[in-house]
């Protein structure tokens, strides 16, 4: 999957303390903001549907 600049925004509600968390988390994984949010939704919905897969 490709995103860029082309891909639709999508406006999020966070508290300053979480963007600040977050912001060091992607200076930290040489990662923009946005990159590891998306990393960090990625691997969440990863684990959801391993789970999903391990009830089946």
């Amino acid at each position: 999957m490709q995103v860029g600049r082309g891909s639709p925004a999508v406006m999020v509600r966070m508290t300053d303390e979480m963007k600040a968390w977050l912001k060091h988390q992607a200076i930290d994984n040489r990662r923009s903001l946005n990159a590891e949010i998306l990393h960090r939704l990625e691997e969440s919905r990863k684990a959801e549907e391993a789970q999903h897969e391990k009830r089946v």
